[in-house]
């Protein structure tokens, strides 16, 4: 790496030599780079490699930091949350990584079996003569999407109920929690619910315990369990990355080992780039530092390198409409004077497509909010596509934004979660589309140059509309 100057809140990071510490890092803030000089300034202290625990989200970012630690002569093993936990696991047990279709087959064996399955689903069906047959209505439920997301949400209960480092005895505390519902009806149904998922978890957990398999949130379950009883290697600095996407269980790993060795700790991360709360993660352990990890110093990093002034004026007005995030002023040396462009399309997006590919010279990255939303648009050389979720860290000269409707699975998602997964998600926010309105920003902060959004004029998406309204001065419409 060459010589880089680094600006006064990355040193400051850097010197800090606080028992924990959390980095509040905005999009293009040079995080990596913080925490790659962090390494450095820790290594010239003479503390080793070894002795330093640098943990990522996922095995790719793993892969990346490691590359670039080595081009500064640094051989340090960065882990993912799952491989120090199958590390940690396979010093002391002899268990292999379950087949996640086992989990599968037994919801699908035990939903065959159930004798009335229209009580768990709360929709409405048809009448089938006299008497409403039970037989007929459980017929249809069997051949239906309803069947695939009743298996979906059960399947998803179980790894969130998991995530959290739930037992059985938690089961007490849902059914107690079920009582206070005042709605008789709904308290009935989810009653059947957990009844049902409590034996499906027994006899998932009985598969894991007889067969020496451990599943994705085993992983971190038992690596705390290990670590309580038996100690762990004596790291001295603890380093996590993304650390506003960590689950309960994960966070309880982190305590544990620095129970046991004294470790200090640097988290980085950005509240307003939460966006994976179905997985399991809590943004308030991040909003909420100082709780989980007692007299913490707290630096936020105020620049970015990424985004223009303007954007970062466009896109911070827009995720602080939710005064549950951690406000920050980000600024840039950057100017764009109106990084958003508008291209307005009458019920296809085909239309206009092709008009905007031929403008496109440099590389661009196309985001949706779904796999399929590219489906009726055809890439170039220049472009490529992928969903918001799996955008996060990247970023290209410019950025295009599809699927910006006002339909239940466009910007934002109007998609309700299952009424069950209450028990087992993280507290939800007091605001609306909260998670959407992060993803959504993600989505706009990928850009180095300009975000253009591709609009239906006749259905335009509510995020769009907050945007002209909030907004209009930094936004240029192209096909008015």
């Amino acid at each position: 790496m060459k010589k880089i100057k680094l600006d006064k809140y990355q040193k400051k990071v850097i010197k800090n030599n606080s028992q924990n510490l959390l980095v509040i890092a905005g999009a293009g803030s040079g995080k990596t780079l913080t925490i790659i000089y962090k390494i450095k300034k820790l290594i010239k202290n003479n503390i080793k490699p070894n002795e330093i625990l640098c943990i990522t989200f996922t095995k790719s970012a793993a892969i990346s930091l490691k590359q670039k630690l080595l081009k500064e002569h640094i051989n340090l093993n960065v882990k993912t949350f799952h491989s120090l936990g199958y590390q940690i696991i396979k010093k002391n047990k002899n268990v292999s990584l379950v087949n996640h279709f086992i989990l599968d087959n037994i919801i699908i064996k035990y939903l065959n079996n159930y004798s009335n399955l229209n009580i768990l689903i709360n929709t409405e069906f048809l009448e089938f003569g006299k008497g409403n047959s039970v037989i007929i209505k459980n017929n249809i439920l069997k051949n239906s999407n309803h069947i695939i997301y009743l298996k979906d949400t059960i399947k998803t209960f179980i790894n969130l109920f998991k995530g959290n480092n739930y037992n059985l005895k938690n089961f007490s505390t849902f059914f107690q929690i079920n009582k206070s519902q005042n709605l008789k009806v709904k308290q009935f149904r989810h009653k059947k619910f957990l009844n049902l998922v409590k034996q499906i978890y027994i006899e998932y957990e009985n598969y894991l315990e007889t067969y020496k398999k451990i599943d994705y949130n085993d992983m971190i379950n038992k690596a705390i369990d290990i670590v309580k009883k038996e100690g762990i290697f004596t790291y001295k600095y603890i380093i996590i990355d993304e650390y506003q996407d960590t689950s309960l269980n994960k966070c309880q790993l982190v305590k544990e080992i620095q129970n046991k060795t004294s470790a200090s700790l640097m988290t980085v991360g950005d509240d307003w780039q939460s966006i994976y709360q179905f997985t399991g993660s809590n943004l308030e352990i991040f909003t909420n530092f100082k709780k989980y990890f007692p007299n913490a110093k707290i630096i936020k990093l105020k620049k970015t390198y990424r985004n223009s002034q303007e954007l970062i004026k466009v896109a911070q007005k827009f995720i602080m409409k939710n005064k549950n995030q951690i406000n920050k002023k980000i600024s840039s040396y950057k100017k764009e004077k109106t990084p958003v462009h508008i291209y307005y399309y009458k019920e296809n997006p085909k239309n206009i497509w092709d008009d905007i590919l031929k403008k496109i010279k440099t590389k661009t990255l196309v985001l949706g909010r779904n796999n399929d939303d590219i489906k009726p648009l055809k890439l170039n050389k220049y472009t490529y596509y992928m969903t918001v979720h799996k955008s996060k860290g990247l970023e290209a000269e410019n950025v295009i934004i599809i699927n910006l409707e006002n339909n239940i699975n466009s910007f934002p998602s109007k998609v309700i979660e299952s009424e069950y997964l209450m028990y087992v998600l993280s507290k939800q926010e007091d605001y609306e589309y909260a998670e959407e309105r992060r993803l959504f920003y993600v989505a706009l902060t990928r850009t180095k140059n300009k975000v253009i959004l591709l609009v239906n004029r006749e259905n335009p998406s509510l995020f769009v509309c907050e945007l002209l309204k909030d907004s209009s001065k930094y936004i240029k419409i192209i096909n008015p």
